[in-house]
């Protein structure tokens, strides 16, 4: 499944959370249901179990007081329509990058 940009998304997403008590994590996880990861991909980006996402993503919509993820993607879309319809303006952010080490930093070896 094809995924969206989460540059696009983000402004979205952060407008339709204002308010809410969700947890950083609960927040991402917002964002990859939005983009359509699956349950196993989300996990392997979060670097969690799919348990722990199944649990979370049900933590989500008891707290949002959704039915599931249909409906929670449903209003941020609405919202997201209603935002663009009314001319506001959206900041993209701009893709993280790493930061590069510096030449002084010394390696770390990682043990096997």
């Amino acid at each position: 499944m094809p995924h969206i940009e989460i540059e696009i998304l983000a402004p979205f997403a952060a407008k339709f959370l204002e308010g809410t008590n969700l947890t950083p994590a609960e927040r991402a996880e917002v964002l990859r249901l939005a983009q359509g990861f699956a349950c196993k991909d989300s996990a392997a980006a979060a670097n969690v179990s799919p348990e722990t996402i199944r649990a979370r993503r049900k933590r989500i919509y008891r707290k949002l007081d959704v039915p599931g993820s249909g409906e929670l993607i449903s209003q941020l879309l609405g919202l997201s329509l209603k935002m663009l319809a009314s001319g506001e303006k959206i900041e993209a952010r701009p893709p993280v990058t790493a930061p590069s080490p510096s030449p002084d930093a010394p390696a770390i070896a990682v043990a096997r």
